[in-house]
């Protein structure tokens, strides 16, 4: 083997490395454009709204009027916003939550002590409230949809 073969080698296999790399992110960049048309941007920051404004991940209800619920409540979750968004039911009360947005999302309290599962459009998911608390909690897909619930 010549001299010049030998110095090609390392410049083809950095050639081959340096278009992989360029096709894998080609790939990576196709995949977040779909994901960004599939899901119109939402919970990701951007993508226009029905009226031309921009999105974010949602609403924070938390600070709402206080809903006085009963036994067996229903909150919805619409348009990135869980409704009612600051909710008073008594101890024991079960309350569904309802997703009718095409985007999933959940129920979790902040303290990590109870959350619905991820919920997709027309899904729903009941949890009974046995103690008394005040509860804050979040969608963990759009972390910005925020809500209450106070158990009395």
């Amino acid at each position: 083997m010549n001299d010049t073969t030998s110095r090609q080698r390392p410049q083809t296999q950095a050639i081959i490395v340096v278009a992989v790399a360029a096709a894998v992110m080609l790939v990576l960049s196709v995949l977040l454009m779909l994901s960004i048309a599939m899901w119109g941007g939402r919970g990701m920051g951007f993508g226009m709204g029905s009226h031309g404004m921009m999105m974010g991940g949602g609403s924070n209800t938390s600070g709402a009027p206080l809903a006085t619920g009963t036994a067996s409540q229903q909150v919805e979750i619409r348009n990135f916003a869980f409704a009612p968004g600051n909710l008073q039911v008594p101890v024991g009360a079960k309350v569904t939550w309802t997703n009718y947005d095409d985007a999933p999302h959940s129920a979790t309290a902040k303290d990590g002590s109870w959350d619905t599962g991820i919920l997709n459009k027309g899904e729903s998911k009941t949890l009974t409230f046995d103690k008394p608390g005040d509860y804050t909690y979040y969608c963990v897909v759009h972390p910005s949809m925020v809500a209450r619930i106070t158990v009395k």
